[in-house]
Order: C-alpha cells, then sequence, then structure tokens
C-alpha cells in the first residue's frame, strides 16, 4: 500500500510539474507579437464551409503550497499553430485580423481570470479555482460565438474592425493583469 502511495504522489507531482512546461507547439499570447500567417502550419482541411481555422486555448493551473507558503496559480493564453491552418488565396489581411480578434479574446478572458484569482481573497462568497477557469473558457466560448456570427467567420470586414478595436481596448483596461512574457522549452 506503501508503495502505490508513493507512486500515486510522484505521478501527480510528475503530472503537475509537466502541465506547466511550455510546448513549442504553440505561440503564447503578446502585443509584442501579433499573428503573421507564416503562424498557421496545420495541414489544411478540405473543407466547403472553412477557409480556415485557429486553435486557441487558455491553459491554467493552481498549485498549492503548504499552509505558509500559498496558492500560486499560472494563466497562459497559447495560439496552436500545429492545428492552425488557412486555406491558399484566403490569406487576406482581413482574415488575419479575424484570427487577431480570436486570439485577443483569449487573452482577454485570460486577464479576466487572472483578476478573478487575484481579487479571490476580497470576495465573500469564493469560488474555486476550477469554477473561475470554467466560467472564463465559457465566457471565452460565448463570446467567440458571437463574434463568428457577427462577422460571418471572418468575411464581414466591418463586424471585424468594429470587434478589433473592442477587443483592444477592452485589453488595456486590463492591462495590470498581463501575464509575464513565457519562453518556450526546448
Amino acid at each position: 500500500m506503501k508503495k502505490i502511495s508513493i507512486l500515486l504522489a510522484l505521478f501527480v507531482g510528475a503530472f503537475h510539474a509537466f502541465a506547466q512546461v511550455t510546448s513549442n507547439d504553440t505561440l503564447h499570447w503578446s502585443d509584442a507579437k501579433p499573428l503573421t500567417w507564416n503562424d498557421f502550419k496545420g495541414d489544411v482541411v478540405d473543407s466547403v464551409a472553412l477557409s480556415g481555422d485557429a486553435v486557441i486555448a487558455i491553459l491554467a493551473s493552481e498549485k498549492k503550497g503548504s499552509r505558509f507558503a500559498g496558492t500560486s496559480t499560472y494563466v497562459v493564453t497559447v495560439f496552436d499553430w500545429r492545428n492552425s491552418w488557412v486555406k491558399p488565396k484566403a490569406d487576406t489581411e482581413m482574415f488575419l485580423k479575424y484570427f487577431q480578434v480570436l486570439f485577443d479574446m483569449g487573452e482577454l478572458y485570460s486577464r479576466k481570470l487572472r483578476k478573478s484569482i487575484k481579487e479571490a481573497d476580497l470576495d465573500p462568497y469564493p469560488v474555486s479555482f476550477n469554477e473561475k477557469y470554467m466560467g472564463a473558457k465559457i465566457g471565452l466560448n460565448d463570446r467567440v460565438k458571437q463574434f463568428k456570427k457577427e462577422s460571418k467567420n471572418g468575411t464581414y470586414e466591418i463586424a471585424i474592425t468594429r470587434w478589433y478595436d473592442n477587443v483592444k481596448a477592452e485589453l488595456t483596461e486590463l492591462d495590470g493583469f498581463k501575464q509575464a512574457p513565457v519562453k518556450t522549452g526546448k
């Protein structure tokens, strides 16, 4: 029984440690590095409905310390370049702006999550880290659906420009919750 407990503890520790490692398969959101078409390296999908796709995710984890050390959290927005693609001749500046809005929305909800975590001590009705994380993912998903609908999946320039400006303004409001630059692993 003792061996199983030790193995389980090692597995959980190793899983948590590896979950923190940054992958070379992803591009981390940075205001200094907007998306370029060179970031889309996935295989083109033969689809009539789509001219391209971007895989964007919020990755988050929480590590509970000792009673005295407190808790540390990690929240980052990533673009999965291996699974993001665009059809030839669809690589217009406006379509790239569409994907940038999606990436920026991921960062916006990461910042909202960081803010929520930081302000947790002030919350009279605390919510768990997992609930906050799921709330950010659901909020992002709902917002992405709305954007895709209004922009007609990246074909309506006026909507894309309006969303681009609005999301940039919201990001600026939450500048205090930026993630420090992340170095990718090798």
